[in-house]
């Protein structure tokens, strides 16, 4: 990937700075959820009930209320739209990007890795948990998705709260066993899986041949800044540029990242799981041959359990054609961003079989 040095200006955070990180949660999400707990208060869509109860008089959620609902200076609503577009003219491949290296790179944490793990939902009902995360992906790609009535909103908003039944659930469990490991769903951790988002996605979309402007890229990040910001990321850990998000990758990558078993279990089973499969109807080999691709490294790649197969060597004439629709289609960027929308849709319906996406804890309330 190509970048501008002028896009590099803000810092990045030093390796100690990331292990104070680690330490760190979503305090306005932590102190909500610790009052709908006090208060016994729980529903379907909980990001439904904060707006209530802020409306009520709760200080902890009127709190997070008011973070979500202030938009940014620095946010451009065009810029967002654009980035849609980016992935939505793509849909196939940037659904191999996302569902094959995005996701497989967050298994690459081992506090992740046991966090997921310790929820089932990834060993027992693997595949509509993987649809689920799409569901959000699809909702922050609607128009107008990420505006305070939008669907894309909603459905971040809920997956954060998610994210803080979690880490206290989690937290809790720990204590009881007398464990001192990272903070669950940590800010060091948010930031990683928010690169996945942007950086990762980028990097796989160029691996496989799609066609990408610098504005494109810069369009695309900025979308997933926004939304990684409204996920709870701290802005120390929420990069500026496509620039800044390769750096920040790289740092976040030396501190964190260490695959174990527990993550190639989680990698054997997404991969599994998609095994023929919409939206990629391949066999499970093939995908541990796209999963090699789009992984940015190698390191990562083989400690997760994605195997060099042969078949790499067929990429730059796949890249070829790839790079030659790509072009194509930023000639009709509205006309084929639609068609990518209605793919990912169908998908989804496919995947999730009428049941719509709930972002539900599935494990005992404390």
């Amino acid at each position: 990937m190509v970048f501008n040095k002028e896009d590099m200006i803000v810092p990045i955070p030093t390796r100690a700075k990331i292990l104070d990180f680690e330490k760190i949660g979503d305090p306005l999400a932590d102190a909500v959820v610790d009052y709908l707990y006090q208060h016994k208060l729980r529903a379907t869509n909980i990001w439904q009930l904060v707006q209530q109860q802020a409306q009520a008089g709760s200080k902890e959620c009127q709190a997070l209320c008011d973070e979500v609902f202030s938009v940014p200076e620095w946010v451009d609503w065009q810029q967002i739209e654009r980035g849609a577009q980016v992935f939505l003219r793509s849909a196939p491949l940037a659904l191999v990007a996302f569902a094959l290296g995005a996701l497989p790179l967050t298994y690459a944490v081992p506090n992740i890795a046991r966090v997921l793990a310790s929820t089932k939902r990834l060993e027992q009902d693997a595949i509509r948990r993987l649809y689920e995360t799409g569901s959000m992906v699809a909702d922050v790609l609607a128009k107008g998705g990420l505006k305070a009535d939008g669907v894309g909103l909603n459905s971040v908003l809920r997956v954060r709260l998610l994210h803080t039944f979690v880490r206290r659930h989690v937290g809790i469990d720990d204590a009881k066993k007398g464990l001192n490991l990272p903070l669950a769903i940590n800010q060091a951790e948010m930031a990683w899986v928010a690169c996945g988002f942007s950086y990762v996605v980028l990097v796989g979309l160029e691996r496989l041949g799609v066609y990408l402007t610098d504005d494109d890229k810069r369009a695309y990040h900025h979308l997933w800044r926004y939304a990684n910001y409204l996920m709870g990321v701290n802005p120390a850990l929420l990069a500026n540029s496509p620039a800044q998000d390769a750096l920040l990758y790289a740092q976040l990558k030396t501190v964190l990242c260490a695959p174990d078993d527990c993550g190639r279990l989680l990698t054997d089973t997404l991969a599994n799981s998609f095994a023929g499969q919409p939206p990629f109807f391949l066999p499970r080999r093939e995908l541990g041959v796209l999963g090699s691709i789009v992984i940015p490294d190698k390191d990562l790649t083989q400690g997760l359990g994605f195997n060099l197969y042969p078949e790499r060597h067929l990429l730059p004439l796949v890249k070829a054609v790839v790079y030659t629709a790509s072009r194509t289609s930023t000639l009709a960027t509205a006309q084929v961003a639609d068609w990518g929308r209605d793919y990912i849709r169908y998908v989804l319906d496919d995947g999730l079989k009428g049941r719509m996406a709930d972002f539900q804890m599935q494990m005992g309330a404390h």
